[in-house]
């Protein structure tokens, strides 16, 4: 009976591998965007797979402290696969809501599953880190089995412990939307802050430090198993008894995944709306309203205010999006220290965050729009009041960025400056917002997820195209950001102030231009426009 059973879930496990290479083919025969995604992934896993497992592979040749940089690499891929899973989307590969009608067994779908990610392109790109830890911590015949044991262990955690609390999300996100994406928008913060302040500190450790850092690790489970690949070539049996502790907790992860992806198969998603209809009565409702102004962009600016915050979900949006453009710069503030470097990396903050808010602002509320073009609203009115929107929910981003970076670096006199570099970020910033959304428009996605776009097949796209309107973006600005940072090198606060003023002056500029742009685009290509930024139904 147990050969049966491990023979139909072999040939269960195949079947979703085969579905999930399928799925990948159909997307990049598809076109359009979900061929552009699918591609990208796949190339980036595999560059990913090279160029980790090269390194980790040399490391371990090379270094004569390669046994404690595999512990901490150990220890910290597991936290960053955490994060990882999080910011790419609360879900997997093949979603175990649509194979809940499926005639398969809980731990039949639980082996497919943990086969389609397993041997899909990020899955592979693992593996591959994997043979290049055992190519360079493997030291004779002895200690390869050894070796081989231990990076097996420590990728099925890695995959264990990232689908497992993926599923959790999920799971809370369906039950419980508000604490779900609260938690799930703080995660992804945490994860883009610690993205940029995790490797520059392990870069500084010296010897002492990394000692005790990995001292410290190795009493995780992961670091086990990294102890376990460290200490193989010289005390195998040693090795084995670390190995035997890394996996203890395994039985109870695979017996967590299988009850997770269960109960998410059979999950329904609650209403998490927000109200706001007493949002006009508060005073910071009343302000909004005024600063949106009057005629069909006023009352366009408003409504856009009110639907962003109709759900958990487009609320959360507002805010992980302004955490990932504040990370951008707390980092680097607290990492430098050149004399107002606060002033000068916070535009590229507030940039960011903009960005990042309202990247899709046209497609966060598609049938709206949908309808005021059909009525005949002039296509500048339309576009002016999605810029004004923007302003106005970014606009604390561009006090709240120069104060925490003046916080951090002690750099009060160039608190004015910059407020002026705020500001004209905010303006650029909401001139590029407008030109991304009318570029890859996207129909609100049903992602649990504020970071993902959805089922769209256009997030890697819209991805891609974000990293060309910011190199587009910095183009627009560098002569006013070369005059900021020769400023703040001479540290002439009088200087700096001047540089702050004109960045206002340009960023209304590339605003202007931003509105003119996405409103022509719009004109020509308003039936492609419209059938994109409405949901399907």
């Amino acid at each position: 009976m147990g050969g049966m059973n491990a023979g139909r879930l072999i040939e269960v496990a195949g079947i979703f591998v085969r579905l999930r290479w399928r799925l990948l083919r159909g997307a990049i025969r598809h076109g359009g965007g979900e061929q552009v995604g699918a591609v990208l992934s796949t190339v980036a896993s595999i560059l990913i797979g090279l160029g980790a497992g090269g390194a980790a592979a040399v490391v371990g040749r090379t270094s004569s402290h390669a046994a404690e940089h595999v512990i901490v690499l150990c220890t910290v891929m597991v936290i960053a696969m955490l994060g990882f899973g999080i910011v790419v989307g609360i879900a997997q590969p093949i979603d175990p809501r649509v194979m809940g009608s499926e005639p398969l067994s809980d731990n039949e779908r639980a082996a497919g599953l943990l086969a389609a990610s397993a041997l899909g392109p990020p899955g592979l790109a693992g593996i591959a880190i994997g043979v290049g830890v055992i190519v360079g911590m493997a030291r004779g015949l002895l200690s390869l089995p050894i070796v081989c044991v231990a990076v097996a262990a420590w990728l099925l955690t890695l995959l264990l412990l990232a689908r497992t609390a993926t599923n959790g999300l999920a799971l809370l996100v369906a039950r419980s939307p508000r604490t779900g994406q609260l938690i799930v928008g703080a995660s992804g913060i945490v994860f883009y802050g610690a993205f940029q302040f995790v490797p520059f500190t392990l870069g500084r450790l010296d010897d002492a430090q990394r000692r005790a850092l990995a001292g410290m690790l190795r009493w995780s489970p992961p670091g086990q198993l990294g102890e376990a690949i460290g200490v193989a070539p010289h005390r195998p049996a040693l090795a084995l008894v670390h190995v035997a502790l890394g996996v203890a907790w395994l039985p109870m992860l695979a017996k967590e995944f299988v009850r997770s992806a269960q109960r998410l198969t059979g999950a329904t998603r609650r209403s998490g709306g927000l109200t706001n209809h007493d949002v006009p009565r508060s005073s910071i409702g009343r302000v909004a309203r005024r600063l949106c102004g009057d005629g069909p962009a006023g009352a366009i600016a408003w409504r856009s205010i009110l639907i962003r915050f109709r759900t958990p979900r487009t609320a959360l949006e507002a805010f992980t999006g302004a955490g990932v453009g504040l990370a951008a710069v707390l980092v680097p503030a607290m990492t430098r220290d050149t004399v107002g470097s606060g002033a000068v990396l916070v535009g590229g903050s507030v940039q960011l965050a903009v960005l990042f808010m309202s990247g899709n602002t046209f497609g966060s509320d598609g049938p709206p729009v949908t309808h005021e073009l059909l009525a005949g609203v002039p296509v500048r009115q339309l576009v002016l009041g999605k810029a004004r929107s923007i302003g106005i929910v970014a606009a604390p981003l561009a006090l709240i960025g120069p104060l925490v970076a003046a916080s951090i670096t002690g750099e009060w006199q160039y608190l004015v400056a910059g407020f002026g570099v705020g500001v004209g970020s905010l303006l650029a910033g909401t001139g590029a917002a407008v030109v991304q959304s009318t570029l890859v428009p996207i129909a609100m996605p049903e992602s649990d997820n504020p970071f993902a776009s959805g089922e769209s097949g256009k997030g890697m796209l819209a991805g891609l195209l974000l990293f060309v309107v910011l190199a587009a973006l910095a183009i627009a600005t560098v002569p006013v950001a070369l005059g900021l940072i020769w400023a703040t090198e001479r540290g002439d606060t009088a200087l700096v102030t001047l540089f702050g003023a004109l960045t206002v002056c340009v960023g209304w500029a590339v605003a202007w231009l931003g509105v003119t742009v996405a409103g022509i685009r719009l004109r020509r290509r308003e039936p492609e426009f419209v059938a994109s930024v409405t949901p399907a139904r």
